[in-house]
C-alpha cells in the first residue's frame, strides 16, 4: 500500500539525479505552473535554538538616515511546503509588502532541485522553501544558492544554517510517533524508535518511505549514534513488520487517525494538526530514557538562488520569514517550532527545552548521506 508523489518531467533530470537523492516531505503533488499567492490576507545543537543577542531585524527595520521607499516588484519562490502550510505566511508578508506579488511554484524537493539544476544557467526563481535538510545542503555544495549575510539570517544559530548565510533553517520539526487513542492503550506504548521493531506492531504502524527527507535524515543520526548494526536491525524489522510506507505524512497521519493503522511514524506537527482536527490521536515523544537517542529534529529552509531575477525582494522575503511576524505565522498555523526564540508556541506544543535533543549538528547531515543511503538499499527499504 504505497503512495508516492508525483513526479516533473524535465529536460536535463538525468543531470541532476545524482544531486538529488531525498523526495518531498509530505507527499507533494507534481509541480505545477506557477501561481499567484493572494496579496492580501483574504549555541548548542543538544537544546533549542540559542537567544541571538540582538533581535533579527526585516530589511524594513533596517536603520537608515532616510525613509526607505516600500518595495515594489516580484519575488518568485519555489517550495515543497503543502499550499495550506505556506499560504498564511505569504498571506502575512503580503499584509506588509502589498506591493509584492508572489509567485509561487509548487513541487517535491526533488522536482525542485531538479528544476534548479536545470535552470541554473539562466536562474528563473528567486527562493526556494524546502523542508528537507538534505537536500539544501546538496544544492549548496553545488553553489546554486547566494550568500546571505543579513542580520536575521547571521542571528540564527550557526547549526542551522550555512556558515556564509546561503541557506538558513526558519523552523524546526521533532520526530515522533503519533498513536491512535481507541487501539492502543498507554500501557503498551513504545519508549523508543527501536520499539518499532517488535513483533508486537506487526501490521499496524505506517512511515514515510527512504525518498521522504525526514526519514532519511533520521536514518542518518540513528546510523551515526546507534551505529550500522543496530540501524540495519531496526529497518529490517520495520520490513519484517510489514510496515506500511507512504509516499509523505500527510497519508500515515490520516491512516493513524481513521484508525487504520495503530501507529505512525511522523514529524511533531502532524500529530497536532490531525489533534486540531479531532482525531484520536496522542503522541510519544521517545528515547528520552538515561542514555537514549534524544529527540531527533530537522528543518524547514531558505535560500536565495544565485542569480535569480529579483535578488533584493528575495532579501526582503527570507527576512521576513525569520521576523517575528513570520515566525508567529509558522508557529500558530503550523505548529512548528520557530528557529527565532521568543516567539510562542502553540497551544499544546511542548517546547523543545523540555525534551532530551539529539546531539547531531543537522548541518552535517549529509556528510553521513553516503553511507546511509547504501544501507537502506541494501536492506531493500523502500
Amino acid at each position: 500500500m504505497n503512495h508516492t508523489p508525483g513526479r516533473l518531467t524535465f529536460r536535463l533530470i538525468l543531470l541532476a539525479t545524482s544531486l538529488v537523492l531525498i523526495a518531498a516531505c509530505g507527499g507533494q503533488p507534481a509541480a505545477a505552473p506557477p501561481t499567484t499567492a493572494p496579496a492580501e490576507s483574504t549555541a548548542a545543537p543538544t537544546t533549542a535554538p540559542v537567544e541571538p543577542t540582538a533581535a533579527p531585524t526585516t530589511a524594513a527595520e533596517q536603520p537608515t538616515g532616510a525613509p526607505v521607499a516600500a518595495p515594489k516588484g516580484e519575488v518568485i519562490v519555489y517550495t515543497s511546503r503543502a499550499e495550506a502550510l505556506f499560504k498564511p505566511v505569504i498571506e502575512a508578508f503580503n499584509a506588509v509588502y502589498p506591493d509584492v506579488k508572489v509567485t509561487v511554484l509548487n513541487g517535491s524537493n526533488s522536482e525542485l532541485a531538479a528544476r534548479i539544476l536545470e535552470e541554473r544557467a539562466n536562474p528563473q526563481a528567486d527562493v526556494l522553501i524546502n523542508s528537507d535538510i538534505l537536500t539544501m545542503e546538496n544544492l549548496a555544495a553545488e553553489g546554486v544558492f547566494a550568500p546571505n549575510d543579513s542580520p536575521a539570517v547571521m542571528a540564527v544559530p550557526a547549526d542551522y544554517r550555512a556558515d556564509d548565510g546561503s541557506w538558513v533553517a526558519l523552523t524546526l520539526r521533532a520526530r515522533v510517533i503519533m498513536y491512535n487513542t481507541d487501539l492502543v492503550s498507554p500501557d503498551e506504548l513504545p519508549k523508543k524508535m527501536l520499539d518499532l521493531a517488535d513483533p508486537k506492531w506487526k501490521d499496524v504502524l505506517g512511515s514515510a518511505n527512504s525518498t521522504n527527507g525526514a526519514m532519511m535524515a533520521q536514518l542518518v543520526v540513528m546510523r551515526n549514534q546507534l551505529g550500522e548494526a543496530a540501524t540495519e536491525a531496526f529497518i529490517q524489522g520495520l520490513l519484517e513488520n510489514n510496515t506500511q510506507f507512504f509516499g509523505g505524512h500527510t497519508d500515515v497521519r490520516k491512516a493513524v487517525g481513521a484508525g487504520e493503522l495503530k501507529l505512525g511514524l511522523v514529524n511533531h506537527y502532524y500529530y497536532h494538526l490531525s489533534k486540531a482536527e479531532g482525531a484520536p490521536v496522542g503522541v510519544i515523544y521517545p528515547d528520552q530514557e538515561d542514555g537514549g537517542l534524544g529527540l531527533v529534529v530537522n528543518s524547514t529552509n531558505a535560500g536565495i538562488i544565485k542569480g535569480g531575477p529579483n535578488p533584493e525582494i528575495a532579501k526582503i522575503f527570507v527576512d521576513f520569514m525569520l521576523s517575528p511576524d513570520g515566525q508567529k505565522i509558522y508557529a500558530e498555523r503550523n505548529y512548528e517550532y520557530p528557529i527565532v526564540p521568543g516567539i510562542p508556541l502553540a497551544e499544546g506544543v511542548a517546547p523543545l527545552s523540555s525534551f532530551k535533543l539529539n546531539p547531531f549538528p543537522l548541518k552535517t547531515l549529509r556528510d553521513e548521506l553516503e553511507p546511509t543511503r547504501a544501507l537502506v538499499q541494501k536492506v531493500g527499504m523502500p
